[in-house]
């Protein structure tokens, strides 16, 4: 999805590459009329005390102890090599000393020896170069990996006067979760509640930018805190499995699109849209809602 930044203030962008982690990497930062506007340098993340941190005992597939945690985030992706073969890019939930939990456990099997490298890349990006506001922005990376393959990936950077902040939170999917499935909550990290949080918001992003209306060009974004709370419910029913007893899972999935769809449409109507993107109320950027009754005959 497209990093939304906000105009003349400098800021950073970050990535994650696939398939291995990266020993070097560079970056161009571009406008959305193609010319280069920069070529900021790139930072990797730098973990333990060589960059590498190793497993050193194992309590479950998602919570581990490591011999440091020096550098390591919560909420941050590290790539994780297997003494077993396998590796996986992996996302951390919790951090307490050096006990670290994962957000969800990996495709394979953790084990004592196991190690942990930076796979996080990031830009930092300077008033000047966010100075032209406007859509399609992109930082370009060319990226040398571990297995000493180049690879090249893109980040839309959407430079904005306001950001769009996100319809629904953590707070708002524990609060959630606590009070409908109190049972399935208690075994929850916060990591659980982010992820939930993240893609719930991203539902209601995408059917915004799909029917046109930029998030960031919406004047009262606090409306569509009803459709984030649908989101919500429509992203534990696919992701998690978790729908209310007496209910068919497909069904409900189903009337929380329509009721989602409905929600974001009642938020857009009469809410001013600043589509020409110049701060000022225009003719037509306030429409109403209308609703007719079809009959089938």
């Amino acid at each position: 999805m497209a990093i939304e930044v906000t105009e003349d203030a400098a800021t950073t962008v970050s990535d994650y590459p696939d398939r291995a982690a990266p020993t070097s990497a560079t970056a161009t930062f571009y406008g959305a009329d193609g010319t280069s506007k920069a070529t900021p340098t790139v930072t990797i993340d730098a973990i333990g005390s060589a960059g590498t941190v190793t497993v050193s005992a194992v309590t479950s597939q998602t919570v581990l102890t490591v011999d440091t945690a020096a550098g390591i985030a919560a909420g941050v992706e590290y790539w994780l090599t297997s003494a077993s073969g396998w590796a996986a890019a992996v996302g951390i939930s919790e951090v307490d000393g050096t006990t670290i939990t994962l957000e969800h456990p990996p495709p394979g099997t953790l084990a004592v020896g196991d190690t942990l490298v930076g796979l996080r890349m990031t830009v930092t990006l300077t008033a000047a170069d966010l100075s032209d506001r406007g859509l399609n922005h992109r930082v370009e990376w060319v990226v040398t990996d571990s297995l000493g393959t180049v690879r090249r990936y893109r980040t839309i950077v959407d430079v904005v006067k306001t950001p769009w902040p996100d319809a629904v939170t953590a707070d708002d999917a524990a609060r959630y979760l606590s009070l409908a499935f109190p049972g399935y909550a208690t075994g929850l990290d916060a990591g659980h509640y982010f992820e939930l949080a993240r893609r719930a918001s991203q539902r209601v992003r995408n059917i915004l930018r799909a029917d046109g209306n930029y998030p960031h060009m919406v004047g009262d974004r606090a409306v569509f805190g009803s459709a984030g709370l649908a989101a919500l419910r429509l992203e534990c029913a696919t992701s998690d499995a978790l729908v209310p007893a007496g209910y068919d899972p497909t069904a409900y999935q189903h009337d929380q699109e329509q009721v989602l769809r409905r929600l974001i449409a009642e938020g857009v109507a009469n809410n001013w849209i600043d589509r020409d993107d110049d701060g000022a109320v225009d003719a037509g950027e306030v429409a109403p809602m209308y609703t007719m009754r079809v009959v089938r005959r």
